[in-house]
């Protein structure tokens, strides 16, 4: 907690023992004159309720915290009753009440001074309550942002392999080709070093980044009606966590295969004020009964955790198996 709100909190907590004493002062004495005219003496009560609180404020506290109960409250049951004993002595020493000299009248300071103590730890727990609900949080905020920094990083080189193969394959035969599929892919190594380390980003920048890698790995095929992405940016200025649509693009290549229906990868993009639709088709051919988890993988794995922690309760993620095609379909709520 702030030092600044702890301050606070105390000289709240002794504006109102001073407004309470004052009336009850008022009330006994029928009279606010009688608080002027024994000033002293209030002032002597303030400073035996501060004694008190700090007592258990600073130094009693600590057997609640080792959740040691019994020594606490026989430690301050004693405390009040020592500490009630000697500043009544002083009290009748400095200040001339004769009817305070009678042991019964010793009864009231020690249930208040006990009282008073006991409001010392319930501020000093209070206080160490709302530290601890800011460190989880603190805590829940590193976590969360250690977790996410291991899905980026897992989503990141899943396409790299392919590709520096893909660009081998052309240095001798279109060396041109090679050398602008490297530019392409210095861009895209950037975007993932800095760009996506943000929080958020540019829709239009994360539809760039996009581009790039299906022009990339779009390498490996030779006809252009192969592959097709469209994207509808009426509101551009949307942001979106970075490379959230990256695994629905890795994806869809790694499975990809050719069965004669063209495209046989589709992305389509549309973003509207209030939500972002991200849809992917890709046909493959389903060799065994598991096709279903090979065509989700650890990309998507990674992504629904990815979109737990970012859009939670705002998003609906849905996949479908038709024949020998792959549907997905992803809808972020802004």
């Amino acid at each position: 907690m702030n030092r600044i709100i702890k301050i606070i909190l105390h000289l709240f907590y002794w504006m109102v023992f001073s407004l309470f004493s004052g009336l009850v002062s008022f009330q006994f004495a029928k009279g606010f004159d009688f608080v002027l005219e024994h000033l002293d003496i209030y002032l002597y009560n303030s400073l035996w309720a501060v004694i008190q609180f700090y007592l258990f404020y600073f130094l009693f506290y600590q057997f609640i915290e080792r959740q040691k109960y019994i020594r606490y409250f026989i430690y301050s049951v004693a405390v009040s009753i020592g500490l009630s004993l000697v500043m009544f002595f002083f009290f009748n020493l400095l200040f001339d009440f004769p009817a305070l000299n009678e042991m019964r009248s010793i009864i009231p300071p020690i249930v208040g001074t006990f009282i008073i103590g006991n409001s010392g730890s319930l501020l000093r727990g209070f206080i160490g309550w709302f530290e601890d609900i800011q460190r989880k949080q603190e805590m829940e905020k590193m976590i969360i942002r250690n977790e996410l920094d291991m899905l980026n990083s897992q989503l990141n080189p899943h396409f790299l392999f392919n590709t520096l193969n893909n660009i081998d394959s052309l240095i001798f035969r279109q060396p041109q080709k090679a050398s602008e599929s490297l530019i392409t892919l210095s861009e895209i190594m950037r975007y993932m070093l800095y760009e996506a380390r943000q929080p958020k980003v540019s829709i239009n920048q994360e539809i760039v980044h996009y581009r790039n890698i299906i022009r990339l790995q779009g390498l490996r095929f030779s006809s252009p009606e192969t592959i097709r992405f469209e994207a509808e940016t009426g509101f551009g200025n949307q942001e979106v966590a970075p490379l959230l649509f990256l695994p629905f693009i890795e994806n869809a290549f790694k499975y990809a295969v050719n069965t004669g229906v063209l495209p046989m990868i589709d992305f389509k993009l549309n973003c509207t004020e209030n939500e972002i639709c991200w849809t992917s088709r890709n046909s493959f051919l389903p060799v065994d009964t598991s096709v279903s988890q090979k065509t989700g993988g650890i990309g998507l794995s990674n992504l629904k955790r990815r979109l737990e922690l970012l859009y939670p309760e705002r998003y609906s993620l849905k996949t479908e198996i038709t024949g020998n095609e792959f549907f997905a379909e992803l809808k972020l709520h802004l």
